[in-house]
């Protein structure tokens, strides 16, 4: 089932999970609409998912985040194919952000700046969303 949306009963789970203090390492999988929703706005020119994620989200996100600390995005890309797991279960691309805390991440996504700027172009650009909390093993 397409999600879009962060679910608070797992976030809880990764804030109880993950030490405080602790490096958290975002994985992103990324599925992107052939058009961007912005449900009726008429002030944003027309354009794709994948623009409206790297041209409109990304800049966005990085302002927002930037009080927050060493957030960094790591790693990028597009998917390239499946290799493993159900064939109809495709990816448009990938993200690996790093969060200096669990508690950072959880702060920034309930900044009202974030909510503001950022948000509204992350849930016009993607038809579907998959976001694990990871930590380092070394």
């Amino acid at each position: 089932m397409p999600s879009t949306e962060i679910n608070r009963e797992g976030l809880d789970a990764v804030v109880a999970a993950i030490p405080p203090g602790s490096p958290v390492f975002m994985v992103n999988l990324l599925r992107f609409r052939d058009q961007a929703d912005y449900g009726g706005r008429t002030d944003l020119a027309p354009c794709t998912g994948r623009e409206a994620y790297f041209t409109r989200y990304l800049p966005a996100f990085n302002e927002t985040a930037g009080p927050y600390g060493s957030t960094e995005l790591v790693f990028g890309g597009n998917v390239a194919g499946n290799v493993v797991g159900p064939l109809d279960e495709a990816w448009d691309g990938i993200g690996l952000v790093r969060y200096p805390s669990v508690e950072v991440f959880q702060k920034l996504i309930a900044d009202s700046a974030y909510l503001e700027k950022a948000e509204p172009h992350r849930v016009a650009a993607l038809a579907d969303w998959r976001l694990y909390a990871t930590t380092s093993l070394f």
